[in-house]
């Protein structure tokens, strides 16, 4: 049974982190204000979007990481996307609006995700602490 659990939520983590990958090779449409809570938050967006530096790292990490997970890495990808899935719950939490708005539910999941491997594989991280 565990088994099924941590292949289900596997395929929820690569399916989550599909999404910024797809929309930074623009099959999203550009976001807009009605997107966001907040003008903050727009703009905070909106000056990601025209500098690209973010997108592109972190486009690039979610990549390595859903080939991590699928190549029974997932301690090492659950590190390495801890610090975006941090910042992307922050966004939310201080300049979207609130943890409990609607485009703060994907980071919510991303964070359950993230500390279920993390929690999951805690073993493996001891050499690091």
């Amino acid at each position: 049974m565990k088994k099924y659990i941590n292949i289900s939520l596997k395929i929820m983590l690569s399916l989550i982190l599909t999404l910024p990958i797809l929309g930074a090779l623009g099959i999203f449409p550009p976001p807009t204000q009605d997107l966001y809570n907040t003008k903050k938050a727009f703009d905070f967006i909106l000056m990601l979007e025209e500098i690209k530096y973010i997108t592109y790292i972190m486009v690039t990490v979610f990549v390595v990481s859903i080939g991590l997970v699928w190549t029974k890495r997932v301690s090492l990808a659950a590190l390495l996307i801890l610090p975006i899935t941090v910042n992307i719950v922050g966004f939310h939490a201080f300049l979207d609006g609130g943890l409990f708005t609607g485009g703060a539910i994907p980071a919510n999941i991303l964070l359950g995700l993230n500390i279920y491997f993390l929690w999951q594989n805690k073993d493996k991280y001891k050499s690091l602490i």
